[in-house]
């Protein structure tokens, strides 16, 4: 049974969303804005914005609960894994998500499906190929009843208790402060954009 390490699409999985879309984000910062931040549709879109990513947030943690340094030596199937077989990977995608709706750019959400084609036909399938090698029919059976990504809250369930990695825990939330960090310093370009004096270059949709 092949490593899950020996999948070139898992180890440069990172790599590749920040190829794709950090040129983009800094394009889309010095072009003309296609909705105003303070018209209605404008604050309609950064409130959703904000709201999928403490999707995002709330996902990656409840997850990193769950999971903690037990990844990849025992099948985890409750919790946020009993609604969806990639809660992280729900949870980065909400992330993405959230950037296009801050940025309000259908380039971007272009950029984003892409993203979300390489990860779902590579990243994840290497990923279920090293698990169903490693718990055969168990995870057969999981995968039968638990959707791959959007998820399904009627099939729900959880234990009283669960063991947490303290080490997993803090080593995400740093992960988490660091990312929060994007959408603010998105949203002060953002409303210095709608300055005659920012830089406007060009008009991406």
């Amino acid at each position: 049974m092949k490593s899950i390490g020996e999948s070139f699409a898992f180890r440069n999985r990172g790599k590749v969303g920040f190829v794709l879309a950090a040129p983009l984000v800094l394009l889309l910062l010095v072009s003309y804005p296609t909705v105003g931040e303070n018209t209605t549709a404008g604050i309609a879109l950064n409130v959703a914005g904000w709201l999928v990513f403490g999707l995002y947030v709330t996902f990656r943690l409840w997850a990193t609960l769950f999971i903690g340094s037990r990844k990849d030596t025992e099948l985890q199937s409750e919790g946020p894994y009993s609604i969806t077989r990639n809660p992280l990977y729900f949870g980065t995608f909400c992330f993405a998500l959230s950037t296009v709706l801050l940025l309000k750019s259908l380039t971007l959400a272009f950029v984003v499906l892409v993203g979300f084609f390489f990860y779902s036909r590579f990243v994840v399938r290497a990923e279920e190929r090293f698990l169903a090698g490693k718990f055969g029919e168990q995870f057969a059976r999981y995968c039968h009843g638990t959707p791959r990504f959007v998820p399904a809250l009627s099939r729900f369930r959880s234990p009283e208790t669960v063991t947490v990695s303290l080490r997993a825990c803090r080593a995400e939330a740093k992960r988490l402060w660091t990312a929060f960090l994007f959408p603010v310093a998105v949203e002060i370009m953002l409303q210095l954009r709608m300055s005659a004096h920012w830089p406007h270059w060009f008009r991406l949709p």
